[in-house]
C-alpha cells in the first residue's frame, strides 16, 4: 500500500524545494523569528464537541480554507468585494497589486502554524482577494461621525450574488461567525499593507480608519458588553499591537486581567461596595422553629434517602413517567439540600482549586439571599461582595453568533495562553451557574443577560451547557477565589437555615412528594407482586 505524502505530482516536489530553500535562507530565517505564529489550526481535541463552530460554513478566508471545494461558491462574492475597492481607488488593478506585495510571502508563511502548500503567486492573490473582501465588509462598520477616511462612500456588501448562474440571498450572520473562526483569520498588518498601497493617504490616517473598523466590528459582535477603559486600545493599537480581529476580540474581553486582578484584590481588603436599600432576602427564625426542623430532618434522614435513591434509579433506567414527575424529579435531584442526606461535606477552603468550576445554580444562590447585579469591568469586575451577598457578573449580549464566537475565543486561548485561561474559566462559571431555564430568567431578570438579547431562554441555556470544560489549571487565581467566596456564603447561609431550606424544597413540592412516594410505593408492590409468581433472579 503506498504511503500518503503531501506531493500529487512532481511540479509539486519542485514548489516544495524552491520554498524550503527560501526559508532556510538566512533573511528568512530572521523573519521567521520575528513574527510570531497567530493562525492556527484547531485540534481536534478542541473541536471535536461542535466542529461545526470552528469550521468556516460560508466563506473561506486565508490558505487553510480559501481552496476548500464547498467554500469555492462564494468566490465570485469575495471577488466583487475586491473589485469595488479596486474601482473605489481606480488605482491599480488586482495584477499590479499583487506584484508589489512580491515580497510579503515569508512574512506571511511565517504567521501560520501550517505549512502552505502553495506557490508565492497562488498565495499572494488569495491574500490580496481576501483581504479586499474584507476591507469592503468592515468599512461599514465605521462610525464616519469619529472618523474619516479613504474608503468613504464606498457601496456596501450586496446581499445577493450569483451562484452557478443562480441568485442567492447571504445570510450576513453566517459570514460574521466565519470572520471569528480561529482558521479563518490573515494578519492584520497585511490588510494595513494592502490598504496604503491602494490609498494615497498617509499611512497614519489610513491606520487609524483600519482599526477603527476593526474595533467598531468587534465592538458590535461582542458577547460581552465592552466598557471603554484605559486598557482599550486605540485605532492605531488595533492594527500595532494585534494579530487579527479574532485576536482583538480576545484582548478587549480579557486584556491586562492579571494585573487587574492583583490591584482589586488589594482594593478589596480596604474597601467594600456599599449596601444596596433592598433587603437581604433573608428569613429569620425563632429558635424552637430552627431545633424542629433540624429535629424533623433526622427524624425522616432515611425515609427522604430512600426515596430520593428509587426516584435515581428510576430516571437511571429510563421509566416512562408523566412529564410533570420528570421536571419535579429532575429538580429533586438538583437540590443542594440533598447533601444533607449524605455523608459528603462541602467543598472545603483549603483544599486545592479544582480543574472545572464547581458552584451552585442561579436559584439555589438566589435561594439563600445571593442577588445579582452587572458589573462595569467586564471579566475583570467579577466579584462576590460577602457583606450584602452581591455577586456581580458581565452584561452578557447574546445572538446567532455568540456562541461560535464564544467557543473560538475558548480555542484561541488554549492555543496561545494554555497556562492563563481566564476566559474559558469565565464560560465554566456561567456554564456552573446556569443549570436550567428558570437560572436564566433570573439572570435576565437581574439584567446581566440583555433582556434585548436575541436568543431564546431554552438556547441560552443550551449555550453554556454545551460549552467545553478546561483541560488542565487555568491559573485565574481572582477569579477562582471569587467562586470560593460564593460556595463559602451559600453554603455557611444553608446551615444556617435549614428551616428555610425545608419550607423553600419541601413544603412548596410536598404534594408532588406524596404522589411520588405513592407511585414508587405501588410500582415496588406490584414488583413484589410480579416476583412472588416468577422467578425475577434472572431478570
Amino acid at each position: 500500500m503506498a504511503s500518503q505524502t503531501i506531493f500529487d505530482s512532481e511540479s509539486d516536489e519542485d514548489s516544495w524545494v524552491i520554498q524550503i530553500n527560501q526559508l532556510v535562507d538566512e533573511t528568512n530565517l530572521t523573519v521567521l523569528n520575528q513574527i510570531p505564529v497567530c493562525v492556527y489550526q484547531v485540534p481536534k481535541s478542541l473541536s471535536s464537541v461542535k466542529p461545526q463552530a470552528f469550521s468556516p460554513q460560508l466563506i473561506g478566508i486565508g490558505p487553510y480554507n480559501h481552496f476548500r471545494n464547498d467554500l469555492y461558491p462564494m468566490e465570485r462574492l469575495k471577488i466583487f468585494g475586491a473589485k469595488r475597492i479596486l474601482d473605489h481607488f481606480n488605482k491599480h488593478n488586482l495584477k499590479q497589486l499583487v506584484e508589489q506585495l512580491h515580497n510579503s510571502g515569508p512574512y506571511i508563511r511565517a504567521c501560520y502554524h501550517k505549512y502552505l502548500d502553495l506557490k508565492d503567486d497562488t498565495l499572494l492573490y488569495t491574500m490580496a482577494i481576501d483581504a479586499l473582501f474584507l476591507l469592503d465588509f468592515f468599512h461599514s462598520y465605521v462610525d464616519v461621525k469619529k472618523v474619516s477616511g479613504p474608503l468613504m462612500g464606498t457601496s456596501g456588501q450586496e446581499e445577493e450574488v450569483m451562484i452557478n448562474g443562480v441568485k442567492v440571498k447571504l445570510t450576513k450572520d453566517a459570514i460574521i461567525r466565519d470572520l471569528f473562526m480561529v482558521e479563518n483569520q490573515i494578519p492584520t498588518y497585511f490588510m494595513l499593507r494592502i490598504f496604503s498601497i491602494e490609498s494615497s493617504k498617509a499611512v497614519d490616517s489610513v491606520q487609524e480608519y483600519l482599526g477603527s473598523m476593526l474595533l467598531s466590528f468587534c465592538e458590535k459582535h461582542s458577547p460581552l458588553m465592552l466598557n471603554h477603559t484605559s486598557t482599550t486600545p486605540t485605532n492605531s493599537e488595533v492594527v500595532t499591537k494585534h494579530y487579527h480581529v479574532l485576536d482583538l476580540m480576545y484582548h478587549l474581553l480579557v486584556s491586562q486581567y492579571e494585573e487587574k486582578s492583583e490591584t482589586s484584590t488589594k482594593e478589596s481588603e480596604g474597601t467594600s461596595k456599599p449596601e444596596s436599600n433592598d433587603s437581604d432576602n433573608a428569613i429569620t427564625t425563632t429558635s424552637s422553629k430552627f431545633e424542629g426542623t433540624v429535629t424533623f430532618l433526622i427524624r425522616v434522614k432515611g425515609v427522604l434517602t430512600l426515596v430520593f435513591g428509587i426516584l435515581k434509579r428510576l430516571k437511571d433506567l429510563n421509566v416512562s413517567l408523566p412529564q410533570p414527575i420528570k421536571r419535579v424529579l429532575d429538580a429533586v435531584q438538583n437540590l443542594s439540600y440533598l447533601q444533607y442526606f449524605s455523608s459528603k461535606p462541602p467543598p472545603s477552603e483549603k483544599t486545592e482549586t479544582p480543574v472545572v468550576v464547581t458552584i451552585p445554580s442561579v436559584h439555589e444562590l438566589v435561594s439563600v439571599g445571593i442577588r445579582f447585579q452587572p458589573s462595569k469591568g467586564g471579566i475583570m469586575g467579577i466579584e462576590f461582595d460577602q457583606k450584602t451577598g452581591i455577586f456581580y457578573l458581565p452584561v452578557l449580549r447574546l445572538d446567532v453568533n455568540s456562541e461560535v464566537i464564544m467557543r473560538n475565543l475558548v480555542a484561541y486561548e488554549a492555543l496561545t495562553k494554555p497556562d492563563f485561561l481566564v476566559f474559558t474559566r469565565y464560560t465554566e462559571l456561567m456554564r456552573g451557574i446556569i443549570d436550567t431555564v428558570e437560572d436564566v430568567k433570573l439572570l435576565k431578570d437581574a439584567k446581566i443577560i440583555e433582556a434585548s438579547s436575541s436568543l431564546s431562554v431554552e438556547e441560552t441555556e443550551i449555550l453554556f451547557n454545551g460549552m467545553s470544560k478546561s483541560i488542565g489549571p487555568t491559573k485565574t487565581e481572582k477569579l477562582d477565589e471569587t467562586i470560593k467566596k460564593v460556595n463559602k456564603y451559600f453554603y455557611d447561609n444553608q446551615k444556617a437555615n435549614p428551616y428555610s431550606m425545608f419550607t423553600n424544597y419541601v413544603y412548596s413540592s410536598w404534594r408532588i412528594f406524596t404522589l411520588l412516594a405513592t407511585l414508587v410505593f405501588l410500582a415496588m408492590t406490584a414488583l413484589q407482586t410480579f416476583c412472588s409468581a416468577y422467578d425475577c433472579r434472572h431478570r
